[in-house]
């Protein structure tokens, strides 16, 4: 609050002068009115009744103009104190009447005690001295407002004692005016500056000289504006001239960048035209304003954001305040919905409120006591209680202050802690726990804990790892690879799957280990690591990979052997793979040619001695001649066991593979056992020579066949040449009769039966047509005598026109015929006849098989730059799901035999097969039974 509060110099001048005044006025309306007359000339008047009538009638006359209350106050020669006349103004000055008996007595008893011992001393010594009074003395009326009173007096001294004529003033501004002079007087500390009309200086006080940092004669003369020019377009600026304008003193608070400080600013105007200002550093006071409002945001944020739901009840009124999370907590709308509810109802079993009631008194709170709480929709929850108790400000009321936290969750989160814990200790595979610590930009991991099978497996107890980073458990280069995955794994923020080699006791080990983050307030603060032996299945696929690359090599050595012409050039070929895929010391291939086995092919490499390869008969006990027999692959364990007069020199083990009844393939060792892959493999390739062997002997037998062949296909197609021309000839006539009678039927008005056999007869020889076109179509592709045009044709076009030429045929039947529009035209270098009658096909198709109200939809579109889609779809009877591996067979429908439901050859979709398959496209075909059916042909652009 400002020191002068709203009072400037001026103000401060008039008040001294108005105390002054009010005074000398006072004492000179006493001298007026009874001090200016000589006591001789007052004993005389009081000598007669009748002047003393009359002086009392001037005297209340006069009253009625005088500002305060006039009286006598008489004292007789015995001491006796009285008054003997109160103006009729004490009524509304001091609420007392106006009546001389006991009124001095009833005025003593309104001063109050702390001033009517120092009241009646100035009276007594005004009596006993018969000297003028004067006492300023505060005053209670009777409605209890208190005033202050000048009272003053001047004795006159008569033959019977003293009368004192006086007059009580209301001075109560005048001390209040007075009080807050004082009050701005003591309290001036403020900064004053003065400035005249025209922005000038005037004055400037000691604390204005120390804020501004600048003397008061440095400031007069000068400009507020050339001082501080900072200050225009502010609000300073706002408020001074407004204040200049309307001469309203205004009062407000501002910071002053300059200076980092606040201010409350009072301006009043001077009676000079300018403009008085108080400065108030209220810097310190705005910085508790804003810790206090920082204190109350806390408070209020504490207790309306907190999870925690806080409460405080008295015994009398139950719960007086609640914040939102309990109200939510207990599954209330509002505060007054859970004020007015029982709080009994608010424990899953209330006999428990009595006895935490009981606990509480006892204790004086509760400290984290687990409650089952119930909502008000009746369902509960398990809660944390803490109270205490709080005494009221006043010391009239005890408060009880609670908070419950909702643990449910927590109670949850233990149970599948002890669950996860559980599943830890008797995981079957082994786990470790990484801690992740965060400093500066590195990260840092340390080992928290290893399972029963992680110690078993890598040999180190929990004790051994926790607290130790990998380098320390393991060394630096493994390491090394670990961190670089943990350390990824962190910054993915998503499991880590990779594969690694650890060595142990037994030897090196595979493991394929998941690292996955555990993440805590978005940041990563564990790793949970499950390393997964894979050793065993590291050496299958090793095996299998081996294996799989023999295979291979087989397979791509063995292309050369599938594309031999003669036989003398398969053992030749059969001994390359066996060096290109194999490492048997003896490789060796013989052929039957007769009753003998004949040797082609024999290597034999890093052998000290191997048998002279000769001829022998097929009766001979070889392990060739074994093989053959069998059909299969022969092993022989030790080259003793075979009864016949070779010498093996050092070879062990062999083993036969027949090449069918053609020969065998023999490899052998001089020690060990043989593969089984190898076995197989070895079965695979003679199964190949078997396999070119029986090609070769059976081209032999076909050379002949196929020139009888050519022959039989000269002489179909000279058939349906014949064909062609005998039956399409009287066929064409036929339909053109008929034709021609339907039209005469027509014009002749006539219908009928004869109408009817016309016109049957019109569409059997129109469907004969179509049969006889399609069976020589699919012949003169299957001859390959069909010829494609590379002209570029417009496939949308074509989809139109035959669109349109069947449009009639669907309005007959009754169904919608709808084509799709691609948007732009769809070019590409395809027959153009080709085309049309894949598409002419399909839609006729649909058609026959669409019933009454259906409808069939053909569409053409580019798929992609090198693809177009032509797609025909229906809402027909659909193909059952067994037939439809059929339906691309010629002369196959669905439906077959004399009571067949639809007509037609089944040619149409075996050609449109053909044709697009001619034409470098695929058909496909989608189809639910009772639905409909979608072929999709995609053709090259």
């Amino acid at each position: 609050m400002n020191l002068f509060h709203a009072l400037d110099p001026t103000h401060v001048t008039y008040l001294l002068v108005f105390g002054a005044g009010a005074v000398g006025g006072l004492l000179g309306l006493m001298a007026f009115g009874f001090v200016g007359r000589p006591a001789e000339t007052r004993r005389r008047e009081a000598a007669s009744d009748g002047r003393q009538a009359a002086r009392d009638a001037r005297l209340e006359a006069l009253t009625e103009t005088m500002p305060g209350v006039p009286y006598e106050f008489r004292v007789g020669p015995d001491g006796e104190q009285s008054i003997a006349f109160i103006g009729d103004g004490a009524t509304e000055l001091l609420g007392l009447a106006p009546e001389p008996d006991g009124f001095y007595e009833r005025f003593v008893e309104h001063i109050p005690e702390s001033h009517r011992g120092e009241f009646l001393r100035s009276v007594e010594e005004a009596v006993t001295t018969r000297s003028r009074w004067r006492h300023e003395v505060p005053f209670d009326r009777p409605d209890g407002e208190r005033i202050w009173l000048l009272g003053s007096a001047e004795p006159d001294l008569q033959e019977k004692g003293v009368l004192f004529r006086g007059l009580l003033l209301n001075i109560t501004e005048r001390i209040d005016e007075e009080r807050r002079r004082e009050q701005v007087i003591r309290r001036v500390t403020d900064a004053i500056v003065e400035v005249d009309a025209e922005w000038c200086f005037t004055l400037v006080n000691d604390q204005a000289e120390a804020l501004y940092g600048m003397k008061e004669e440095h400031l007069l003369g000068r400009t507020l504006w050339d001082v501080f020019p900072r200050t225009k377009g502010t609000r300073f600026e706002e408020e001074y001239r407004r204040v200049m304008r309307s001469r309203e003193p205004v009062r407000f608070e501002e910071h002053f960048e300059r200076m980092g400080a606040w201010f409350d600013i009072q301006i009043y105007p001077n009676p000079d035209g300018g403009l008085a200002f108080y400065f108030d550093d209220v810097t310190k006071r705005k910085e508790r304003e804003e810790q206090l409002r920082e204190r109350e945001e806390l408070l209020r944020s504490i207790t309306e954001n907190v999870s925690e739901g806080i409460y405080r009840s008295t015994p009398e009124e139950g719960i007086v305040y609640a914040n939102s999370a309990f109200v939510e907590m207990f599954g209330y709308e509002s505060r007054d919905e859970l004020r007015a509810a029982d709080p009994s109802t608010f424990y899953a079993d209330p006999a428990e409120r009595e006895a935490l009631y009981r606990q509480e008194d006892e204790q004086g709170g509760l400290d984290g006591v687990e409650v089952q709480f119930q909502r008000n929709d009746g369902s509960t929850f398990t809660g944390l209680l803490s109270t205490q108790q709080v005494d009221a400000p006043d010391g009239n009321q005890v408060y009880n202050d609670g908070a419950v936290t909702d643990i449910t969750e927590r109670k949850g989160r233990e149970r599948r802690l002890e669950q996860t814990e559980t599943l830890f200790q008797n995981a079957q595979d082994a786990l470790f726990l990484i801690d992740v610590r965060q400093k500066d930009s590195a990260a840092s991991f340390t080992y928290r804990r290893v399972n029963p099978v992680y110690e078993r497996k890598f040999g180190y107890t929990e004790e051994d790892v926790r607290g130790r980073s990998p380098e320390e458990v393991f060394g630096a280069e493994t390491a090394e690879f670990l961190e670089e995955r943990l350390q990824a794994c962190k910054r993915r923020r998503e499991p880590l799957d990779y594969e690694e080699k650890i060595p142990l006791e037994e030897g090196m080990a595979y493991f394929r280990t998941r690292l996955a983050p555990v993440i805590v307030d978005g940041e990563v603060k564990q790793i949970v690591g499950t390393p997964r032996d894979i050793t065993q299945r590291k050496r299958r696929e090793q095996m299998l990979k081996s294996r799989r690359r023999k295979i291979e090599a087989l397979y791509r050595a063995t292309s050369g052997l599938l594309s031999v012409e003669t036989r003398d050039a398969v053992p030749g070929r059969i001994a390359e793979v066996l060096q290109e895929v194999f490492d048997f010391p003896l490789r060796h291939v013989g052929l039957v040619e007769g009753e003998m086995l004949v040797p082609k092919e024999t290597v034999g490499e890093d052998l000290s001695r191997m048998p002279e390869p000769k001829a022998q008969p097929l009766s001979e006990d070889l392990v060739a001649t074994r093989a053959i027999q069998a059909g299969e692959a022969v092993v022989v364990e030790s080259t003793g066991g075979l009864e016949n007069d070779l010498d093996y020199g050092t070879l062990s083990t062999l083993a036969g593979i027949p090449i069918g009844g053609h020969g065998a393939v023999v490899v052998g060792k001089e020690a060990g056992t043989f593969d089984a892959l190898d076995l197989r493999l070895l079965e695979v390739l003679g199964g190949y020579g078997t396999l070119v062997l029986g090609r070769l002997e059976r081209e032999e037998r076909l050379v002949q066949a196929r020139e009888e062949a050519e022959e039989a296909a000269q002489l179909k197609s000279a058939m349906l040449a014949n064909m062609s021309h005998e039956v399409r000839t009287p066929l064409m006539s036929m339909i053109g009769s008929a034709d021609l009678l339907r039209e005469d039927l027509e014009e002749a008005g006539l219908e009928g039966e004869s109408a009817d056999m016309a016109e049957q007869i019109f569409r059997s020889g129109q469907r004969l047509r179509e049969t006889l076109d399609s069976v020589l179509e699919l012949s003169r592709l299957e001859s390959g005598a069909y010829t494609l045009d590379d002209d570029s044709a417009y496939l949308d076009v074509v989809v139109r026109e035959v669109a349109q030429e069947l449009n009639l045929r669907a309005h007959e039947k009754g169904i919608r015929l709808e084509v799709g529009s691609p948007g732009a035209s769809v070019e590409a270098g395809l027959d153009e006849t080709a085309v049309r009658r894949i598409v002419r096909n399909l839609v006729e198709n649909a058609i026959k098989f669409t019933p009454e109200g259906g409808k069939v939809q053909v569409r053409v579109e580019p798929e992609d730059e090198e693809t177009a889609l032509l797609a025909v779809e229906d809402t027909g009877v659909g193909i059952a799901e067994e037939a439809r591996e059929d339906i691309f067979d010629a002369f196959k429908q669905e439906s077959e035999g004399l009571g067949r439901e639809y007509e037609g050859s089944g040619l149409g979709l075996s050609i449109v097969d053909r044709l697009t398959t001619m034409l470098g496209g695929t058909i496909e075909v989608e189809s639910e039974k009772g639905t409909g059916t979608r072929f999709a042909v995609r053709l090259p652009r």
